[in-house]
């Protein structure tokens, strides 16, 4: 049985955080992994509708320590623990939520973490979005009513799928926007789409679509034709390394149209791209980012990445020479 210890940072005091994230009012908002309504509170229990149906919720008792540990009792009668901390962090809060296999498939194991590196994010965009109306108030001062908005409806949710050859040309357009924005060459998507295509159609990569369309329901390869418009794409390549048997993947693209920046659509492009890797056998991640890029850079750190070497924790650098 494996575990997995899922994280993100939030720009909050962890007093905020956690008396945010123990309010069974809230869970709507943010953890739809767990609540898809209104939850209904029975002394010390919650019962809520979530995708797995009508579930009950047992949090541990309030506590001065950020631990928001629950046990779930699923409609067959199941109880899973789930560990949940808010720690402190330089940067605010840290909220680390520990998952367990037990008896789920690989694929549902990497779709249950998807899931709640999702509900994190959608945590943290609530909190930091609440910034202004909020403003520098001491950790334990109320928050004043209507600053956390309710969650955007599913169909301003990014859908995400993995491309296939029929998509080239929609992922190569997506790639000319992105560098005709920034000024950086690049090829005409006609010429793109034909390299595209074979990349998605064999082992060397993939590209994850983020649409405003809806998927069907498994979450299958393909969006529902017609469904909506592609709004950003995430590009991963592998390549062959001497010291794994997986690949080492390497994200050479990740964008999204401006009118959808700012809304979690790229952390969940890059949270799939990093999925989608993993469960290919790849041990580790590589992206290039330019010095001078300082939001990127930013973005990347915050969703786990490093420029510092692990092993010997110095900067590391990318080299570039045409050949």
């Amino acid at each position: 049985m494996r575990s997995r210890h899922v994280s993100v940072v939030i720009g909050r005091p962890p007093a905020e955080v956690y008396r945010f994230a123990a309010d069974p009012a809230h869970l709507p908002v943010w953890a739809a992994g767990l609540a898809s309504g209104e939850a209904t509170v029975h002394g010390e229990e919650l019962t809520v509708d979530s995708p797995m149906g009508r579930v009950t919720v047992r949090f541990v008792a309030r506590n001065d320590l950020g631990v928001l540990d629950h046990e779930v009792t699923l409609p067959d009668g199941t109880i899973v623990h789930n560990p949940l901390r808010v720690l402190p962090h330089p940067e605010g809060s840290e909220v680390l939520f520990t998952i367990r296999q037990l008896d789920a498939t690989e694929a549902d194991f990497e779709r249950d973490a998807a899931m709640v590196l999702a509900d994190l994010r959608r945590l943290r965009t609530v909190l930091e979005a609440s910034r202004e109306s909020v403003g520098t108030e001491p950790a334990d001062a109320a928050l004043p009513a209507g600053a956390f908005s309710a969650p955007p409806s599913p169909d301003a949710a990014p859908h995400l799928r993995i491309a296939t050859p029929d998509d080239a040309l929609a992922v190569a357009g997506l790639l000319h926007a992105f560098n005709t924005e920034f000024g950086s060459p690049g090829p005409d998507p006609v010429d793109a789409a034909p390299r595209i295509a074979r990349i998605v159609a064999g082992a060397g990569g993939f590209v994850a679509v983020a649409s405003e369309g809806i998927c069907d329901d498994d979450d299958a390869a393909v969006a529902v034709p017609g469904s909506g418009v592609d709004m950003g794409f995430a590009l991963v390549t592998y390549r062959v390394t001497p010291y794994w048997d997986g690949p080492l993947a390497q994200l050479d693209e990740l964008y999204v149209r401006r009118d959808r920046r700012s809304s979690g659509v790229g952390a969940a492009l890059l949270a799939r791209a990093v999925a989608e890797a993993r469960a290919h056998g790849a041990v580790e991640m590589h992206i290039n980012v330019d010095a001078d890029d300082v939001d990127a850079r930013r973005f990347y750190r915050r969703e786990g990445f490093s420029d510092i070497d692990p092993d010997s924790g110095s900067t590391m650098h990318c080299y570039l020479r045409q050949l």
